[in-house]
Order: structure tokens, then C-alpha cells, then sequence
């Protein structure tokens, strides 16, 4: 079949609206590492930030906000960050073919990806060139996708290197794969080697710091092909849901757009929501357990296992299971010290005392009953538009769809499956030595560089200013938001916008806020701004969840919500990909909408449009 050509306009490899813009230093105090060079005219804040690219040099926290939402600690990235999220997408990238190793600084040097200020970015740069690189793509059209007439982006600035002809014949032959394909057999070995590494982890009391540190280690080389997996899916998955778009905005149907990925089924990310409602029909068909949810989440699991009754016994059962299963998932979930569903269950367990007071009505199942017929349908109505030739092409998409996106969401959710194994490995390391008086949390282990932490736990008194220094300033970052959008030297601090945010310029009955689509249906509500999933959150059914941006582990906060829109996301999104698949109307990249609308404003989602209407 011959290679489906975009139409010119939009090919969203990736969305999100940027903010704020950018100037040259930082005002906090300076730490640096001795492992890379960075340059003599930049100034570090964080011992693991990168040196910007000269020749790539915009990058965005598009996407990389769900799974870093706060700041990389020194040891998570100089480990999993050079070793895994920068290697691997270089290895994505090469797989794809449209680029080669001499494109890029050397491995060790971030570039395709980088931390700046603490925060982890992709860069925007690159995709440009991929898109100049790529038959029927622009940059100019990228640059649309990405940020609109966004101020602060300067136009695409061709560079000798950008055109390849190798590169795009390697780019073409690949982009026909995909849409011949009938299955990703590297994801279900990806699932195997993993389930196999983590039946295999050993009694992490029993091992030496030594031992703790060469397992940490070497978990690098076993997430760096999953990751290189999904940033192939990553791609794959952008190209063909620019392709249903585009094509569908050609000949008018541009409302039917989000049912064309709607309804796909088994997609990894959204299992636990699915797998967390049942467990809160137990507790709803139970007048006991709903008793004890009454009381409060604080020690209601105690107070269950204390029952007698069968419906005791079968919460207490699945709620091991949903652990065992889900454990890993917790908000910025990359991120080393970040906690998880298994760590703070207090996390999971209010988002299903929330999803408890759902009506069965209100079920993921119902939602989606005709998920799968609309999609079919909406597809039909567009194919019935187009010519024979372009007609073959893009039910080919529509097919690869229902491949490549659950892929890449499987793949990302196998990467978080390691990710919590190197975490549980440092949580024992760094628990030691808070006994030992060293550390007062066993997360500070992670502020030390991987060319550190040996050095460490050799002798850990002369890296006590060294850690209290850098446990200061990692609190500074976390009261602030990043630029969304860098370009050139990291940004000063006064750039940041904080992160307890009062609203400005509040929105006024009958104002239209404009977003993209990418779940349909239309839903009205009071809108309930939520920041963070570490403490409570007030939302109640049918309540619009106005969110930054979400992740997997706030999944199963959907199941309360009538609808989602998010500040931040494109049609692959964590929020739209599980909204679909759930039921929900989305709208992302809804520009200022966490400082614009405040709690309990009433409002209506237009999830096919992405209109945000205040009532």
C-alpha cells in the first residue's frame, strides 16, 4: 500500500498550550555536577541539569508532565534519564529510521530529551525536523499542532542538516509498516522479560548497599528497550491519529474525529479504573462497608479487616489484588521519590470512596456500550466521503489505530512497572541509612548524582551539606510550575509560575474557552480544579475535573467525573486516551483553564469540539 500522505495543516506529534516566556539565569543557589561540561556561559540550579542544544534548541514539557509532573531528583535522572528516556527515544528514533547517531551529541549528553531547572522536557526541535524529513509533513504544520500562533516560538529556521534524503526513505518505508500491521508481538515480550524481572527480584533486606546499588543499575539496561518500543508507538500512534484528523477536517466531519479512537478496548492504561470501580461495587452494595467508608479512608482498611462478613472478606481480597496488580501507578510516576498506589493507599482509597457514590448507572461499561459501534460508524461516515484510493488509506488507519495506541499505552505502563522496581530498591538503601542517621528521609538518597552515591555509602559525613543544600532548592522548585515551553538557557525563576496559583482574570458567564476534542459527548457541571492526587479531592458525580494534566495513576478519579479538561494534551494524551475509553467528554489544551475557572463554576465540556462554555 502506498504511503498515506498527510493532509497540509496538522499532524500532532504532540499538543499542549504554552505559557510565559523565557530569559537567561537562574536566582537560586548554584549546584553542579562534575559529570558533563555543559558549557561555560550556563548557569546549573540542579546538579543534573543538561546542557541546552544549540542545534535543537526548543523543547516543551509536553507529555513529559504526566510521568515527570514534579522535579527529577539528581539520582532518577543522571541514572534512568541518560541512560533510558535520552538513549532510548535516540534508539526509537533510530528504529523509525528518521534519524542517525550522527544527528545527535554523544549518549550521556541529553538532547533529544533534558533537564532544566530540575524539569524534564522533549524537544520540539527535533519534530521539526522529522516533519521536514517526512513526505507531505511541514514544520510550520507541526509548529500548528504544537502551540498555535504562540508568541513565544520562534518560526522554523531551516538548518543544512534537517534535509536527509536516507532518512526519509528509511522514514517512508517505515510509516508503510505501519499501516500494514496486524500486531505488536514486542509488547507481549516486553510483558514477559518484565513479569520475569520482577519474580525474580531478590530479598532487597538481604542485599549489601553494593548489591542495592549494582541492582538499581542494572535495571538502565532492561527499561531502555521497552522505552525505545514506546517511543516507536509514541510516533506511530501521532501519525495516525494526525492522519484520521486531517482527514476528517478535509471533508468536514471534524466533529467525528474523537470517535474515530474511541472504544478501542484493553487499553493497559485505563485497566485500573475499570478494575477499581468493581471493587467499589462491593463497597456500595454494602450497607457494612459502606458504614465504614462513612467514618472516613483514614484507617478504614483496618476497620474492614475486622469485620466478619463475606463482603469483609471479599474487599479485603480484591483490594490485595488491585495493590498487587496496581501498585506501581502513583502521580509523576517517573519520578523516583514520587508515591505510589502501594505506598500511600490513602491515594486509591479516596478516589474510591468517591467512585462508591457512582450509581451503577454510571458504570464504565454503560458509558461505553456503544463506544465501539460509534467509532465504527463515525469511521464509515467519513470513509463514504472519500475517494477510492484515499478511502483504503485511511480505513488502514483507522485500523492501525486500534493497534498502535493501546500499544503505546502498554508500553508506557511496562516502563512504569520498572520504575517501581528501582524505587523499592532505593527506598530500601535509603531507608538504611536513615537508620543509620545519615539521611532523614530515604528519599534524599535520591539527590545524590549515580557518580555519587557509591561514594556515599562508603562515607556518607561528607555529603551531608552536599544533601541539605540540594534538599533546599528541590524546595524551591517544587512551589513553582516550568515554562512549558524553553527555548535556549534554562529560564529564571521568576518565569515560574507558582504553583499555589491564585485565579486571574476569572472567566464570566457565556465565555467560550477553546480546546481540542478528544473524547465526545457533551457534558455540564461545577468544575472542581484539582492540583494534586496527594491530598483529598473534593469532587463529587458529575463534577468537571479541570486538571494541568493528568497521568495514569488519576485514572480512576475519572470514574467520578462527568467530565475532564486539562491546561495541557493532544489526542494521545493520558486524559483523552482513558476518557475515550471510559466514557468521558475531554477537552485539552484548554489555555489557562486551572487559573481561570475556579471550583464550583458551572460549565460545559464539548468533548468533539473541545469548546469549554461557561454557563
Amino acid at each position: 500500500m502506498p504511503c498515506p500522505t498527510p493532509v497540509r495543516g496538522a499532524l500532532p506529534l504532540m499538543g499542549y498550550s504554552g505559557r510565559r516566556s523565557v530569559s537567561e539565569t537562574w536566582l537560586v543557589p548554584t549546584l553542579q555536577s562534575p559529570s558533563i561540561d555543559r558549557g561555560a556561559h550556563m548557569t546549573i540550579t540542579w546538579p543534573c541539569d543538561d546542557k541546552p542544544s544549540e542545534r535543537f534548541p526548543i523543547f516543551t514539557r509536553a507529555n513529559t508532565g504526566e510521568v515527570f509532573s514534579d522535579a527529577a531528583t539528581p539520582l532518577t535522572w543522571s541514572t534512568f534519564g541518560r541512560g533510558v528516556y535520552d538513549a532510548g527515544y535516540r534508539d526509537g528514533l533510530y528504529q523509525i529510521g528518521v534519524f542517525s547517531p550522527d544527528d545527535f551529541r554523544p549518549e550521556g549528553e541529553c538532547e533529544v530529551v533534558g533537564c532544566f531547572g530540575g524539569y524534564v522536557y522533549i524537544n520540539v526541535s527535533i519534530s521539526r525536523v522529522l516533519a521536514v524529513r517526512t513526505p507531505g509533513m511541514t514544520a510550520e504544520a507541526i509548529d500548528r499542532s504544537l502551540f498555535g500562533e504562540h508568541p513565544d516560538v520562534r518560526p522554523y529556521a531551516p538548518h543544512p542538516d534537517d534535509e536527509n534524503e536516507r532518512c526519509t526513505e528509511r522514514m517512508v518505508a517505515w510509516m508503510e509498516s505501519l499501516f500494514g500491521a496486524t500486531g505488536v508481538p514486542e509488547v507481549a515480550e516486553h510483558r514477559v522479560r518484565i513479569d520475569q524481572v520482577i519474580a525474580e527480584r531478590p530479598d532487597l533486606s538481604a542485599l549489601s548497599d553494593k548489591e542495592l546499588i549494582e541492582r538499581y543499575r542494572a535495571l538502565v539496561p532492561e527499561m531502555r528497550p521497552v522505552f525505545a518500543t514506546h517511543i516507536v508507538h509514541l510516533y506511530a500512534s501521532n501519525i495516525i491519529t494526525g492522519l484520521l484528523a486531517q482527514v476528517g477536517d478535509a471533508v468536514g466531519e471534524g466533529q467525528l474525529v474523537a470517535k474515530t479512537t474511541s472504544g478501542l478496548g484493553e487499553v493497559d492504561s485505563a485497566q485500573q479504573s475499570f478494575d477499581l470501580w468493581r471493587l467499589s461495587r462491593v463497597v456500595r452494595n454494602s450497607p457494612e462497608l459502606s458504614t465504614e467508608f462513612d467514618a472516613g479512608v483514614e484507617g478504614v482498611l483496618e476497620r474492614i479487616a475486622g469485620l466478619e462478613s463475606p463482603e469483609a472478606g471479599t474487599f479485603i481480597s480484591g483490594w490485595r489484588d488491585f495493590l498487587e496488580a496496581w501498585g506501581f501507578l502513583g502521580p509523576s510516576v517517573w519520578e523516583g521519590r514520587s508515591p505510589t498506589y502501594r505506598s500511600h493507599p490513602a491515594i486509591p482509597l479516596r478516589m474510591l470512596d468517591h467512585a462508591r457514590r457512582v450509581p451503577d448507572a454510571g458504570s464504565p461499561s454503560a458509558r461505553t456500550a456503544h463506544a465501539e459501534a460509534d467509532r465504527e460508524a463515525a469511521v464509515e461516515a467519513i470513509a463514504a466521503k472519500l475517494d477510492a484510493e484515499t478511502k483504503a488509506q485511511f480505513l488502514a488507519a483507522a485500523q492501525a489505530a486500534t493497534i498502535f495506541l493501546p500499544a503505546r499505552e502498554a508500553t508506557k505502563v511496562q516502563c512504569t512497572r520498572l520504575c517501581e522496581e528501582a524505587r523499592m530498591t532505593m527506598r530500601e538503601l535509603g531507608g538504611r541509612h536513615v537508620e543509620r542517621g545519615n539521611l532523614a528521609r530515604w528519599e534524599d538518597i535520591l539527590l545524590l548524582m549515580d557518580e555519587e552515591v557509591d561514594a556515599f555509602v562508603a562515607d556518607a559525613a561528607p555529603f551531608a551539606t552536599t544533601v541539605a543544600e540540594r534538599k533546599a532548592t528541590l524546595e524551591v522548585l517544587e512551589r513553582k510550575w516550568p515554562p512549558f515551553i524553553l527555548e535556549g538557557q534554562p529560564p529564571a525563576i521568576d518565569d515560574f509560575a507558582d504553583r499555589d496559583e491564585t485565579i486571574v482574570n476569572a472567566v464570566t458567564s457565556g465565555e467560550i474557552l477553546g480546546g481540542l476534542g478528544v473524547a465526545p459527548g457533551v457534558h455540564t457541571g461545577p468544575a472542581r480544579v484539582v492540583r494534586s492526587l496527594i491530598d483529598d479531592v473534593d469532587i463529587e458525580p458529575g463534577d468537571v475535573l479541570v486538571a494541568m494534566t493528568t497521568d495514569s495513576s488519576w485514572g480512576p478519579l475519572f470514574l467520578s467525573a462527568g467530565a475532564v479538561v486539562c491546561q495541557t494534551g493532544a489526542a494521545i494524551s493520558h486524559a483523552a486516551i482513558v476518557a475515550r475509553e471510559l466514557g468521558i467528554p475531554a477537552a485539552v489544551s484548554v489555555q489557562d483553564c486551572t487559573t481561570r475557572i475556579t471550583d464550583g463554576t458551572i460549565i460545559t465540556v464539548d468533548g468533539s469540539s473541545g469548546k469549554v462554555t461557561i454557563v
